[in-house]
């Protein structure tokens, strides 16, 4: 896995507002799931979090930072009487800089701060190229530097998920029954006593609830979503090879988390993947096609009582389909259709009964009369597996001409031709390593798999994306592929 992330945690910012707004304890290991849930974090390669551990405020934090494996960086009290001024955004913004140099391969810098003085750090970040994520509380977050931000992540809308049970923190449980109130001290002139009913007519006492304790499985959050999770007695799902089996199963607990909850109950699904991974250990989606867990999710929900909705740039959340406004639901896939054993059809794995088997087909199209002339669909596939198979079918077939094949080894061609900055197709020389081929300005960009043009063999640029290179491929490929 591509590790292209570094995050900074300024502590003290996060921690001080954080208590002030809510008394409770804040739970580092939230914000780091909500980090890895944003689309373009493919992996964390470093994390710091900066504060003065010997604080009793910041010792509570420690078993999170072994937990997630942040490097503590301690922020020592130099100055007699005071603290120094902004020494821990001080060496946050060092060791960022001095990080820029060493590893150019760090795409995306995440800093959860508030304060202003990282405005600064984010415009230095631009000027290399580099993606600057924003963590913090947004009313208390300075406004300079949430601007200078490519992405946002609002820490108010963490509800429950960012907050412990502080006094069941260390045992990992959660109360069912909250703990009873003390009774107020007796008055000291007793009131004279109620007369006694009829036996008859008395009503017998109830008993009282018994406090239950609900044990969560350290690998999920301590919210109240997983308190219900737990208390459905969901089993766990092993079978990964069967995918019918996983889905019912992933069905069964969106269901189970929104049963019972407020009609505008959203969940985000990074925390949805915490449950995934718990519950169905062994299920991979990229066996089924699905690199992102965003896409994977807007399979399981098409045509569902629920849909995925995008807020605060990049997070996604779940909700109830009625209750959310029409131009913020993400798009259903339309073209997949489910298969049952017994024929039927249906767009929705909602309307399966638990148990039963069936196919799926993501590029189902409704039947059309045969006069009717179709045109050719467009691929459905990403832009990278097209191209990439693309390529090797123009390999087997020896379409491209060794003209063409060293134009793309240059990188003016590849620029102004598909868009891409470095050479579309390097040689590969067989006694160099590998991996230091495929790399390009400290960071991986062609795939390990040889292609062979003119009986020479060669790596192809990998970093393909929809957006920027799709259409400048198709329109290159209408004049090689003849």
């Amino acid at each position: 896995m591509v590790c292209n992330t570094a995050v900074f945690y300024d502590v003290e910012n996060l921690i001080g507002i954080f208590h002030a707004k809510s008394g409770k304890t804040l739970q580092l290991d939230e914000i780091h799931r909500r980090i890895l849930a944003l689309d373009v974090v493919q992996g964390i390669s470093v994390q710091r979090a900066y504060a003065d551990w010997m604080l009793q405020v910041n010792r509570n934090l420690r078993s999170y930072v072994l937990q997630i494996g942040i490097e503590p960086v301690q922020i020592f009290n130099t100055n007699q009487n005071d603290k120094v001024k902004n020494a821990a955004d001080v060496s946050l913004i060092i060791d960022a800089v001095e990080l820029l140099a060493r590893h150019p391969q760090i795409d995306n810098y995440v800093i959860a701060s508030g304060d202003g003085i990282f405005a600064f750090l984010a415009k230095k970040l631009h000027e290399h190229g580099k993606r600057v994520i924003g963590c913090g509380f947004d009313r208390n977050t300075n406004i300079i530097f949430k601007n200078a931000c490519d992405i946002f992540i609002p820490l108010e809308n963490t509800d429950a998920a960012l907050t412990a049970v502080v006094k069941n923190l260390n045992k990992g449980t959660i109360l069912q029954t909250p703990p009873p109130v003390p009774e107020p001290p007796p008055a000291e002139k007793p009131a004279p006593a109620a007369p006694v009913p009829h036996p008859a007519a008395s009503t017998p006492p109830t008993p009282p609830a018994a406090v239950t304790e609900i044990k969560i499985p350290s690998k999920l959050p301590k919210n109240k979503f997983s308190e219900v999770l737990v208390q459905s007695n969901i089993s766990i799902w092993k079978n990964a090879r069967d995918f019918p089996g996983s889905l019912h199963t992933m069905k069964r607990m969106v269901n189970v988390l929104f049963d019972g909850t407020p009609p505008d109950t959203d969940l985000e699904i990074s925390v949805f993947k915490a449950y995934v991974d718990h519950y169905l250990p062994n299920f991979r989606m990229g066996q089924y096609g699905f690199k992102r867990f965003g896409e994977f999710m807007q399979f399981l929900l098409t045509a569902s009582p629920y849909c995925l909705i995008e807020t605060g740039g990049t997070v996604l959340r779940i909700i109830r389909r009625e209750t959310t406004r029409k131009e913020t639901v993400m798009d259903d896939i339309a073209t997949l259709l489910f298969t049952l054993s017994d024929g039927r059809t249906t767009r929705s794995l909602f309307d399966i009964e638990d148990g039963v088997a069936f196919n799926f087909d993501l590029k189902a199209k409704p039947q059309e009369p045969e006069s009717v002339k179709t045109a050719e669909p467009v691929p459905q596939e990403s832009a990278r597996m097209f191209i990439k198979n693309t390529f090797t079918r123009l390999s087997e077939a020896g379409k491209l001409t060794a003209s063409e094949v060293r134009r793309l080894t240059t990188a003016e061609y590849s620029q102004a031709t598909l868009g891409v900055k470095v050479p579309v197709f390097k040689e590969l020389r067989s006694r160099a390593h590998l991996r230091e081929q495929r790399t390009e300005n400290g960071k991986v960009v062609y795939w390990k798999e040889e292609f062979k043009f003119n009986k020479k063999s060669y790596l192809i640029f990998k970093e393909w994306t929809e957006r920027q290179h799709r259409a400048k491929f198709e329109e290159w490929l209408k004049k090689v592929d003849k």
